[in-house]
């Protein structure tokens, strides 16, 4: 029997090949779609799986209350967390801590960053890093040893016998050499601790400092994991952990008290394999950037959707093309066929044209893989689709699809009564009202995704162009490698005379955090060291007061600026910011006092998703300014960049040059938006697509039910436009609901995003008008078509095919 279901669906195929064609190409783009996704979340959930002891493994993080009230999580601790913990808790075994840089190697005349990461002796005994060479009780002791990996020794030395060769590292202005003592098996790509070389966490800190920070538990600047006992508590040890902080941090947190009313501090255990998809907390200090489980969502309810709206357009076409086939169906059943053998051959059918599609949505995903890993920021591999959990989920889709698209029309077409089928006067008008149901279902998808396309189409033009407070136009910015600060001075000195330069100037890096007090109370406010040439070279005013000068020297000790935001929240309102002193806590915790002489203009230094926030500045000594700032002359801006790299390289030998246009900073901050921009882009041509087939089936299925009255109205001399607007004006109609159902829905999905930003671009009638507009038109040409191809039928061939 399911050699003669095979054989009479084939034939049905081969019979009908542009329905056939039609239904293969929507399901392969619907398959296709959710083989990415598949790809995609299966890449996300396998991130740091590898480690064997993974469910033991637990990191520290801080939640905090602020006294107005808002929640602060992080996941930086400092080095008295995980001593602590492990000596208060016994179900704590073992712990480590984290921490990442990017460092200079230099090997012969080749210099590059690597990741540098510092770990305490038991990370091997943690992670599950293979280790291919060296001793994995002694091969961290040494705060002169390194391990590194087998990529790197490949790289370095083309083979991974290495084990007491040398490893030059720039350790801060000066290039020291370091003994290999191990070699690690390199950490994959799903994997949130990444590195080139791991070195002894005590080489990380200097020695006049390390007693103050054991001891000091708000500075938080790494990582720590906790090794917890197979049947350890979590509830109950995070119990534990505000009893071990009470006891050990009880004078800083007696301080804390006493300056704020309301400040609440509790540590929590994030689980290892929840890092990655937990964005509540941040993955910095030497952690690959995590993602979010709402991404995933997200890309699955695209996926799904896409899905749905072909396996809609199957029931439709499938329903457009069964009065081809009522008298195979009456003849079957006069014959003896029950409704259930019925029922089996037209699912068999859907199933073969399932299997069918799956042919090219493959060739589609090997083909567009790495346009979507592009899109996706990943790596992915097709052999993803391999894994024995992603097989099995995928057969049961193909399954679920078969019975979602086929089940129905099998449903209703073995419920045709044999004499009204034999008889012709069989008629589907339940299964039509489905149809349109369908059709205004996928439309309403189509107008939902399309007015979010042309929302992030918009607002991300916007952020493109919007004005951020500062000029960026023909600057460039170079990074002053550490150790190398006063060298840097000498080149921002040395290009002031060259052709093509028009003005340098020196900043910081990052708009660092700090604490000041203002009239006795602690404020948080971002912190810029800049040379008395940064403010005009990006043109930022100084609206109150005067700038800040290296020939007046209190203005290198103790005079400051601040943003408008800085005197808005913090400064007395009545009386001038100019004069008003605040204060800064120093290392041996007292305070000196800070002067404003003068306000600047507030700049956009972050996301326009955020508002600007507090900043002071202060004019820098040369080794706290690693960046460099210059301004290009346009018409010798190639000029001017060889300058700047000849220059680099003569006066900061061994260092690696690398620059970049302060234009291009809006493409980073915003990049995460483009690729959702493309990716909305693409599912909305996509649903575009797969609704106008829907459109052509529904059209047709509507065609074959009133080919007689077509032939009619011809005979009674209706015209072409009578006969055309006959057929179509009933589908205009359900497109007009879809909008109807769809704009408000969109609307209030983009209103939702767009919240996301402070400023933001306005939801204006056009965007509707234009989406309403270019929905029209699709459905008036696929309508018109099939209406003019129908109206042009000769009336006698249409009276005679009933």
């Amino acid at each position: 029997m399911l050699t003669n279901y095979l054989k009479i669906t084939w034939r049905n195929l081969i019979r009908n090949r542009a329905i056939s064609t039609i239904n293969i190409v929507g399901l392969s783009a619907g398959l296709a779609a959710v083989m990415f996704i598949l790809l995609f979340v299966q890449d996300e959930v396998s991130y740091d799986r590898f480690h064997t002891r993974r469910d033991q493994l637990y990191r520290v993080v801080l939640n905090t209350i602020t006294p107005d009230g808002n929640e602060v999580l992080t996941s930086a601790t400092g080095l008295p967390q995980g001593p602590a913990f492990a000596a208060e808790l016994p179900e704590v075994t073992e712990f480590c801590r984290v921490q990442g840089y990017e460092m200079l190697i230099r090997q012969k005349e080749d210099v590059a960053y690597k990741q540098v990461m510092y770990v305490d002796p038991s990370f091997l005994r943690l992670f599950s890093f293979e280790l291919l060479a060296g001793n994995p009780n002694t091969l961290l002791n040494d705060p002169r040893s390194v391990v590194i990996t087998e990529e790197m020794a490949r790289n370095y030395f083309a083979t991974t016998d290495v084990l007491n060769q040398l490893l030059t590292i720039d350790a801060g202005g000066s290039f020291e050499k370091y003994r290999i003592t191990g070699v690690v098996k390199t950490p994959p790509v799903n994997s949130s601790i990444r590195f080139d070389v791991l070195r002894p966490f005590v080489a990380s800190l200097p020695p006049d400092r390390k007693d103050w920070h054991e001891q000091d538990w708000s500075d938080g600047f790494l990582n720590t994991f906790l090794l917890l006992r197979p049947d350890a508590n979590l509830a109950r040890s995070e119990r534990k952990l505000a009893t071990v902080f009470e006891k050990y941090a009880s004078q800083q947190l007696s301080q804390l008290r006493k300056e704020h009313n309301s400040f609440t501090l509790t540590y929590h255990l994030q689980p290892f394999t929840a890092m990655h998809l937990d964005a509540r907390y941040d993955m910095g200090n030497g952690l690959q950037r995590g993602s979010s489980s709402v991404y995933s969502y997200i890309l699955s309810g695209i996926a799904g959707l896409i899905l749905l709206l072909a396996s809609i357009n199957f029931v439709n076409l499938t329903l457009a093309r069964s009065l081809r086939r009522t008298k195979e169906i009456g003849v079957r059943k006069v014959t003896g066929s029950t409704r259930w053998q019925l029922i089996g051959q037209f699912v068999s059918e859907t199933f073969l044209l399932t299997l069918l599609a799956l042919i090219p949505a493959i060739g589609l995903v090997y083909l567009l893989l790495p346009k979507f890993s592009s899109l996706t920021n990943k790596i992915l591999e097709i052999t993803y689709l391999t894994n024995p959990q992603t097989l099995g989920l995928f057969t049961g889709l193909v399954v679920l699809v078969t019975l979602l698209a086929g089940f129905y029309p099998a449903r209703v077409l073995s419920r045709f009564n044999p004499t009204q089928v034999l008889s012709s006067r069989l008629r589907l008008a339940g299964s039509n009202q489905i149809g349109k149901g369908l059709l205004v279902f996928q439309f309403s998808i189509a107008i939902i995704l399309m007015i979010g396309a042309v929302v992030l189409h918009e607002q991300f033009e916007y952020i493109q162009t919007a004005n951020v407070g500062y000029e960026r136009a023909n600057r460039v910015r170079v990074y002053v490698p550490w150790g190398r600060e006063q060298q840097g001075e000498l080149v921002k000195q040395t290009l002031r005379q060259q052709i093509g330069i028009e003005s340098v100037a020196r900043k910081s890096g990052g708009h660092r955090a700090g604490t000041y007090y203002v009239h006795n109370k602690p404020v948080k406010s971002g912190n810029e060291w800049i040379d008395d040439q940064y403010l005009n070279f990006v043109n930022i005013p100084i609206l109150e007061g005067r700038g800040l000068s290296a020939a007046n020297p209190t203005d290198s000790v103790s005079n400051i600026l601040v943003n408008e935001t800085f005197a808005r929240q913090f400064l007395a309102a009545n009386r001038s910011a100019v004069g008003q002193i605040i204060q800064r806590q120093t290392d041996d915790n007292t305070r000196s006092d800070l002067t404003i002489v003068g306000v600047v203009r507030d700049y956009q230094y972050r996301s326009l998703r955020d508002k600007p926030e507090p900043v002071l500045f202060q004019l820098g000594k040369p080794e706290q300014m690693n960046q460099l700032y210059v301004k290009l002359t346009p018409s010798q801006a190639q000029t001017g960049l060889q300058t700047i790299e000849r220059t680099f390289k003569r006066l900061i030998p061994y260092q690696p040059f690398s620059y970049h246009f302060m234009e291009d900073d809006r493409l980073e901050d915003y990049a995460d938006d483009a690729r959702w921009k493309q990716l909305i882009t693409y599912a909305t041509l996509l649903a575009i697509l797969i609704a106008g087939l829907g459109l052509f089936g529904l059209v047709s299925l509507t065609i074959e039910q009133r080919i007689k009255e077509i032939g009619i109205r011809k005979v009674l001399g209706a015209s072409l436009l009578e006969v055309t607007q006959a057929l179509s004006v009933n589908f205009l109609k359900l497109i007009a609901l879809a909008f109807v159902i769809g704009a408000p829905i969109g609307w209030y999905a983009a209103r939702f995003w767009l919240d996301t930003f402070v400023y933001r671009i306005e939801l204006t009638g056009w965007i509707f008008g234009l989406v309403g507009l270019t929905v029209l038109s699709i459905a008036l040409l696929t309508v018109s078509f099939q209406s003019i191809k129908a109206a042009l039928m000769n009336p006698v061939k249409s009276l005679r095919s009933e």
